[in-house]
């Protein structure tokens, strides 16, 4: 079960796990270019709206691995002429860019690293009261069911759009960005679907949260019966 981690020290591994973050992105933006021509705005938007409960990127990393794209010849950046003095730049992948991103496609998927904070602070009670840990679970527990009801509610909004065509006002950002029409074509009814079932992978894995904590609680408090 414990596997300790063996490398140079941990400032290699800090830099080494830098690295690992920084190609992830990579890859992430330069993928969603191959979707569509995007703007660092309608990548961040992307990101905030569509990939929020698997992926996250800080706005501070998307205009630096979109420059380095460019450099790398993997996309080009170009003003958008209908912007006017906004200037908008757009980012466009490559012939390069889309060969590179098949082939990472191809690789191996490497495991989730995990950090989870409330976890760790739950561990971390070991040595105190129970009561302190049954109090940090309740309080998570508020937290995921809260996070759980958004999740099923945009389950809900996602649904009637792949099933019935309705593209409901919640999803003005992602039809601006991926210019979604409410006469869906087929490519469009499959974007739709992805985007539900990694939903759904939210919610079964915030469903397993709650789950936990429930049973969690429930031996807990067992304990302070003994």
């Amino acid at each position: 079960m414990f596997r300790p981690v063996r490398g140079a020290g941990g400032r290699w591994q800090e830099e080494a796990g830098s690295v690992a973050r920084e190609a992830r992105t990579h890859y992430a933006i330069l993928g969603l270019l191959c979707w569509k021509s995007m703007s660092g705005y309608d990548i961040r938007k992307m990101v905030e709206v569509g990939l929020s409960h698997f992926w996250s990127e800080s706005y501070g990393q998307i205009f630096p691995t979109l420059n380095r794209l460019v450099e790398q010849g993997l996309a080009t950046r170009s003003v958008d002429p209908g912007s006017g003095n906004r200037r908008r730049q757009v980012y466009r992948v490559t012939a390069a860019g889309r060969r590179v991103f098949k082939e990472w496609m191809k690789r191996p998927s490497a495991l989730p690293r995990l950090r989870d904070e409330v976890k760790l602070k739950f561990f971390l009670t070991s040595r105190g009261e129970t009561a302190e840990s049954i109090r940090l679970l309740e309080a998570y527990g508020r937290q995921q069911r809260e996070h759980l009801a958004m999740l099923k509610d945009s389950q809900t909004i996602l649904e009637a759009a792949w099933r019935d065509g309705n593209l409901s006002n919640e999803l003005d950002e992602l039809k601006k960005t991926l210019a979604w029409t409410d006469k869906g074509s087929p490519a469009q009814t499959r974007e739709l679907l992805m985007f539900l079932l990694t939903l759904r992978s939210g919610i079964m894995v915030t469903e397993a949260r709650v789950a936990w904590v429930d049973e969690a609680i429930s031996v807990l408090k067992g304990t302070q019966h003994d």
